[in-house]
């Protein structure tokens, strides 16, 4: 008995995103039996063309030669299938439109990365192995269906342009997929999976480094909020606490979320634990103020973390709100704490080299990033100034025009 097939692309209509872009498919049926297969390809349902199947419009040239192009293949495809007689099985179309050879995929990207992965994972932090994963989560949402051969410069210009259409990123987040899509190429490179690395290509985005921080009084005005009242206000005083330990000890969120009893040594006087970003072995004294929240959550109980669970994310939504709350007109994050932290401490008179040691960094190069001066701080130093060895300028009376400015002498 003859098989029968076709191929065509169709609009997901019923799968709309945000903007009203839906994505398209590659629809595929066989014996009355379909299948659907991602195009990686997604237009506004204005801009579809029902008749044909097709984008409509010519800024869709493009994209409408290589749909039909891709239709071709698969049909080439279950061509090839029907006449060697095997099973026409949804599985076999797959593989071979995939790649797919014993059982892998030869030039699937998604495999080669996790393969990568499994290896790069042992050496890195797991704050960094968390960019890796949302990476290929944020490729998968834009294009199932991978090849290395597809992954040109203008598939790279192209997803970066979804991520900060679609997914919102800013050029903080898409400077660390590009850096993050670059290594993983190198190594591909350098395995003889690719011949370049487009993704260097890539421009890399100009990043609008904030360095703000908190001034003593604006920490006070947090310490001070009234978080009472509201289903949540239980979160909200959690996440300023954790905010405020990390304002007096310098830590990351992801060091503060992973302090555990041991980490508090010598009665309570000392933090020693090893970082996860840097695996870099700090230790810190405890302040009174640092004390008094470990204190309030009792770290002494046996438990395997001090404080409770809780994600960066909400962290940062709740901080927004508390700021609101305290009156500050700063956008504050999570990684302001630490900012304040050292900016705080330089304000003081602490030397450079140990505020360095105090948060684990490398070089005093890096710790120059959080020694600021506010404007408080900066009016302070005008107001004391002393400008009282210039005079105003004297007015000639023969004249009756100004001079220039006498300097006075003793």
């Amino acid at each position: 008995m003859r098989n029968s097939y076709s191929v065509k692309v169709i609009i997901r209509s019923d799968k709309p995103k945000k903007g009203g872009i839906c994505p398209l498919n590659y629809f595929v049926i066989v014996n009355s039996k379909r299948m659907k297969l991602s195009t990686g390809h997604n237009i506004h349902l204005s801009k579809w063309d029902s008749v044909k199947g097709l984008p409509r419009g010519l800024s869709y040239a493009t994209l409408r030669k290589k749909l039909e192009q891709e239709v071709r293949k698969l049909e080439e495809i279950l061509l090839e299938v029907d006449l060697s007689g095997k099973p026409m099985t949804r599985e076999l179309i797959r593989e071979k439109y995939l790649g797919f050879t014993d059982g892998k995929n030869s030039r699937d990207f998604y495999y080669h990365f996790d393969e990568f992965c499994k290896k790069k994972f042992l050496e890195i932090s797991e704050g960094t192995s968390n960019h890796y994963s949302l990476l290929k989560k944020q490729l998968n949402e834009y294009k199932p269906n991978l090849l290395l051969d597809e992954m040109d410069y203008n598939f790279f210009v192209n997803f970066f342009h979804y991520l900060r259409t679609e997914k919102s990123v800013g050029e903080s987040g898409i400077g660390t997929r590009r850096k993050t899509l670059v290594c993983t190429f190198n190594e591909f490179k350098r395995i003889g999976l690719v011949k370049e690395n487009p993704c260097q290509e890539i421009k890399r985005p100009k990043e609008n480094h904030r360095d703000e921080f908190l001034t003593e009084k604006e920490v006070q005005k947090i310490v001070d909020a009234d978080l009472s009242g509201g289903v949540y206000s239980d979160g909200f005083k959690l996440s300023r606490n954790l905010f405020l330990f990390s304002c007096f000890t310098g830590l990351r969120f992801s060091d503060v979320m992973n302090l555990k009893r041991e980490n508090i040594v010598e009665n309570c006087s000392k933090i020693v634990i090893v970082m996860q970003k840097t695996n870099r072995k700090i230790e810190i004294p405890i302040n009174r103020e640092a004390k008094l929240l470990l204190m309030r959550y009792k770290y002494m109980v046996k438990k395997e973390f001090v404080f409770p669970r809780r994600t960066n994310v909400s962290v940062n939504r709740d901080l927004k709100i508390i700021a609101k709350i305290a009156k500050i007109p700063k956008r504050i994050n999570f990684h302001m704490a630490r900012h304040s932290f050292g900016s705080l401490l330089a304000k003081q008179g602490v030397q450079p080299y140990f505020i360095m040691k105090l948060m684990g960094h490398t070089n005093i190069r890096m710790t120059s990033r959080y020694v600021n001066s506010d404007e408080e701080t900066l009016k302070e130093i005008m107001f004391n100034v002393n400008f009282k060895n210039y005079e105003k300028p004297r007015t000639n009376q023969r004249t009756g025009k100004g001079s220039e400015t006498v300097r006075k002498t003793k």
